[in-house]
Formats: structure tokens, C-alpha cells, sequence
């Protein structure tokens, strides 16, 4: 019998730091292929998982943004830092690009998600 949902198995994990800019918009984003980790260092970036609104979120918080479950990130008052782990490897190296400037138009946006095994999601984000 095969399964319902062939899962690879999962590759070396990989992580990232990433400044998160003020002001930047949420980035509806999900992650089909990995499991995502996101450990803030630094600021309150905006952070929802699945049908959550987005809240600031202080340094030491750790938000898991399991595969195929919608997540955001956006900047808050300041600049952030977040350390993003993503089994397997990935999404960390997608997310610099989609948060950082210059500001992607919406082919590029998609193009720089699709890169690193990402999917933008069009729904706007809860409480943003």
C-alpha cells in the first residue's frame, strides 16, 4: 500500500539570520517542503501562524511554522532580527530576499519565494 502524501525524507537542516526591516509589509508565505523555526534575536517583528493575526513577538520568542501551515513575517516599529531554521534546507536563504529592500514587485516576489521552496499566499494577513 502506498501512502496517501509521499514525504521525502527530510534533508540537512540550514539556518539563517535575517534583519527584518520597519515597516516592512507581512509576507504571507508557506513552506510545502520544510518545517520552519523562527527565533527572534532582536526587535518585535510581526509573526502569525495559520489563522492567527500577527503580533509582535519580543526577542527569545521561537515560533514553529509547520510545513504546509501559512505563516507571516513583517517588520514592526524597528528593525528586527530573526534566526530562521528550516529543515531541510531552503526557506532561510528565500526569506533575506523577500524581506529585504529593494521592495519585490509581484513576479518577483513569487519568483524569489518559488526559489527557495516557498509559495506566497494572496489572502491578506489575519490582524494585519
Amino acid at each position: 500500500m502506498e501512502p496517501l502524501d509521499a514525504v521525502p525524507p527530510p534533508g540537512p537542516p540550514a539556518a539563517e539570520a535575517v534583519t527584518v526591516p520597519p515597516g516592512c509589509p507581512p509576507r504571507r508565505l508557506v513552506a510545502r517542503g520544510a518545517d520552519v523555526v523562527l527565533v527572534v534575536t532582536a526587535g518585535r517583528p510581526l509573526v502569525a501562524v495559520g489563522s492567527a493575526p500577527a503580533r509582535p513577538r519580543p526577542p527569545g520568542s521561537a515560533v514553529v511554522c509547520p510545513r504546509g501551515v501559512p505563516w507571516s513575517v513583517g517588520g514592526g516599529d524597528a528593525a528586527a532580527r530573526v534566526v530562521v531554521v528550516a529543515v531541510p534546507a531552503g526557506p532561510q536563504a528565500a526569506l533575506a530576499t523577500l524581506l529585504g529592500p529593494p521592495p519585490l514587485d509581484g513576479a518577483a516576489l513569487v519568483a524569489a519565494a518559488a526559489d527557495g521552496g516557498l509559495e506566497v499566499v494572496l489572502e491578506p494577513v489575519p490582524g494585519a
